[in-house]
């Protein structure tokens, strides 16, 4: 995925977010199905980094400060775009993705690197098709498969992204912070009842033998229970600079 900034080509292992033009803003699922927005919306409920924050980056955790700022703030796009924050963490190196004419007698040489040279007497057609020909034997990428495990991007995602569990855990996660903050105890099956996080099948109806409802609390409830543990786990790897 690349994105031009100051004629600079900046290539990302996954989508990076877009957001359009001040008089034409894109729809918000063009950050949100990013795993970049993620990753900041979950480093900003570790709560060890927002106090690195208030404290203007002095403690342990200076050195991701330094990189990943303040985060106090719900304008993702402010936060992205800041110094070119976004491309500095998450992209290839520019060297590395950038497509470039050689100098006179300059080598270039590397495991991910491709260097061709061609006469310009032949005809487009035919240097196209050449070209074409050395990309199919060479990259080992496939067409529409993210290159994830050879980025060379300082932060890195682990695996594939799914935007929509990342999501429900972060809901379910919110949930049960706010509710431990008011000091309401409420059984795990029924946050998954009030967040509606499951389809209409598996939720308890007043309709249902004891038996069926018993067996769907206790899967409601291990649902909540995995969400809250991989929500906890990836909002503390956060502040280890790993996602998720």
């Amino acid at each position: 995925m690349k994105t031009n900034k100051n004629s600079i080509q900046r290539n990302f292992p996954y989508q990076h977010p877009t957001f359009g033009h001040v008089t034409k803003k894109k729809h918000p699922d063009s950050w949100k199905k990013t795993v970049y927005y993620w990753w900041w919306s979950y480093l900003k409920r570790n709560q060890e980094y927002l106090k690195c924050c208030e404290s203007e980056g002095r403690g342990k955790l200076n050195k991701l400060y330094q990189d990943f700022g303040d985060v106090r703030t719900d304008d993702f796009q402010k936060w992205w775009s800041e110094g070119d924050r976004g491309a500095n963490l998450f992209s290839n190196p520019v060297a590395e993705s950038t497509v470039r004419l050689l100098e006179v007698g300059e080598v270039v040489t590397g495991e991910n690197q491709l260097t061709v040279s061609f006469p310009l007497s032949l005809p487009k057609r035919h240097l196209k098709k050449r070209l074409n020909d050395l990309l199919i034997k060479h990259h080992r990428g496939q067409r529409g498969v993210q290159q994830a495990k050879t980025s060379k991007a300082k932060y890195q995602f682990k695996g594939q992204p799914n935007y929509e569990g990342l999501e429900r855990a972060l809901k379910v996660y919110d949930h049960l912070e706010e509710l431990k903050s008011q000091g309401i105890k409420k059984p795990q099956w029924k946050v998954a009842m009030d967040l509606n996080i499951v389809e209409e099948e598996f939720r308890v109806h007043r309709t249902d033998t004891p038996k069926t409802a018993e067996d769907k609390r206790r899967v409601l409830t291990a649902i909540v229970g995995r969400l809250k543990k991989k929500a906890t786990d990836s909002v503390r790897n956060t502040g280890n600079g790993v996602f998720p």
